[in-house]
């Protein structure tokens, strides 16, 4: 898999389903909208036509250990603005086929 496309086109034709049960506090609902807005204009951006759930794919990527972040899952960076910059960096090096 080489970029964010490929990825979310991948996980799109799994059939996984997502919630937002994957954050607590209003700011972490505001931080993963904001999220979820990044990776919407991000395949929009690529040219994208395949049918996507933005939200699902956050919701289920938020949950899911992260190797770029040491194993940990991405939803504990959502509750300071540094770690949401964290997120937002790492969803834009995936895009770009960037591995960090």
């Amino acid at each position: 898999m080489d970029t964010l496309i490929d990825f979310i086109t991948e996980q799109s034709s799994s059939g996984a389903s997502g919630s937002a049960d994957a954050v607590g506090a209003p700011e972490d609902s505001a931080a993963r909208e904001r999220l979820i807005q990044q990776v919407g204009l991000l395949l929009r951006e690529s040219g994208s036509t395949e049918p996507f759930e933005a939200a699902a794919w956050v919701d289920r990527w938020l949950r899911r250990p992260n190797h770029a972040l040491g194993g940990a899952t991405p939803v504990l960076y959502l509750h300071t603005p540094e770690g949401e910059a964290v997120l937002a960096r790492l969803i834009g090096a995936m895009a770009a086929g960037s591995y960090l």
